[in-house]
């Protein structure tokens, strides 16, 4: 009999929502269930027809247009921020004072003062918190990090990252939140990149220098002027020692959604494509070549989460099951009350992107190398 229950609010019913809740309702499906009774509580958007619609999709008692009417139901004992960037800060602050555990959309914030004052709350709280960085679920990522971690290809020595997408040049492209600085405050440094300095520091390390460039290549649009940056590229440091290339582009013509990391390694090499989520290419020696690993047998990460045999019975998994992964690790450090490191991203580890994101528009503006300084 489940005696622990647990009943959700979210805010935000766009894109990014619709995962979440989707992965709220998939708990119930998925082979390891936790021993609770999960309900979706309430959803919150401004928009009435996408939050009715998601209310109905997913099984949500109620919906609310505010935010603040999730923080006056005092049953909501689970909070997920999904909602643009502008509004991580207010409501997380809130939902922490009321020691209510949460999980916030990446980045954690649009500037690192607003996700340091985030992390800060978190901890006065003493709540369980999670950033939403998706690439830590994705099994053949957790696979690279075991291998790198094992030392079966030597030292890590280099570390290489592209996320490539094209929206931007569309003619017919809107205006979005995310080309308003006001609401977004980081460009392709924070939407795209922040996956990918997550990363880098999932599998490498800590970062403790960047240098950077970036350009608004896409000015004006809808009439608007843009002033965040659609297209970047830097180099980073490791506390290692070690150096790596982290770039990223909504302005890549003909790649659509494409993401690519690398790490080489003094015996061998990985590589990983996000198109191909249950791929991880391997290179054991110098001069052999790469091999191929799918990453959906028993032996992998998650290979039990949905049935037996692995992962799915050995079958390919897609975008949304890593967010079932991600809300499931989520809800089982909330029941255990513990901590979601190292294997999920904290708010400590949301605010040191926000740093790092930040430092990288520093070295843009300044054109010069910026030592990072946590201030934690």
């Amino acid at each position: 009999m489940k005696n622990i229950s647990i009943l959700a609010g979210t805010l935000g019913a766009g894109f990014i929502g619709s995962f979440h809740s989707y992965s709220l309702a998939m708990q119930k499906l998925v082979k390891e269930r936790h021993d609770v009774n999960l309900v979706l509580k309430c959803i919150a958007d401004t928009d009435q027809k996408v939050r009715q619609e998601v209310k109905e999709r997913f099984g949500y008692l109620h919906d609310e247009e505010h935010w603040q009417k999730l923080i006056t139901d005092k049953q909501i004992n689970l909070f997920v921020n999904a909602a643009p960037n502008n509004l991580h800060l207010e409501p997380c602050i809130a939902f922490a004072k009321n020691g209510v555990p949460i999980l916030c959309e990446k980045p954690l914030s649009g500037n690192a003062d607003d996700a340091l004052l985030m992390l800060r709350s978190a901890q006065q709280g003493g709540i369980v918190n999670q950033a939403a960085f998706i690439h830590r679920f994705i099994p053949a990522i957790r696979y690279m990090r075991e291998i790198i971690k094992s030392g079966d290809l030597g030292e890590p020595i280099h570390f290489r990252s592209s996320y490539l997408m094209s929206d931007y040049l569309d003619p017919t492209l809107k205006m979005s939140w995310r080309l308003d600085h006001k609401v977004a405050g980081l460009g392709t440094f924070g939407d795209l990149g922040s996956h990918h300095i997550d990363t880098a520091r999932y599998l490498i390390g800590e970062i403790k220098d960047v240098f950077a460039t970036a350009r608004i290549n896409v000015p004006e649009v809808e009439g608007k002027k843009v002033e965040v940056d659609d297209a970047f590229a830097s180099i980073v440091t490791f506390d290692s020692g070690m150096v790596g290339t982290i770039e990223a582009s909504r302005v890549a013509a003909g790649y659509g959604h494409f993401g690519r990391i690398e790490v080489d390694c003094t015996k061998g090499s990985l590589q990983f494509q996000v198109g191909k989520l249950n791929e991880l290419n391997i290179a054991e020696g110098i001069n052999k070549g790469f091999r191929t690993i799918q990453v959906i047998g028993p032996e992998h990460p998650l290979s039990d989460f949905w049935w037996d045999g692995g992962v799915q019975g050995s079958h390919p998994i897609g975008w949304v099951e890593c967010f079932v992964h991600q809300m499931h690790h989520f809800i089982g450090a909330v029941i255990g009350k513990n901590n979601v490191e190292p294997l999920a991203a904290s708010f400590k580890d949301g605010y040191r992107v926000a740093e790092i994101a930040d430092q990288m528009v520093m070295s843009w503006k300044h054109n010069q190398r910026v030592e990072i300084k946590f201030r934690e």
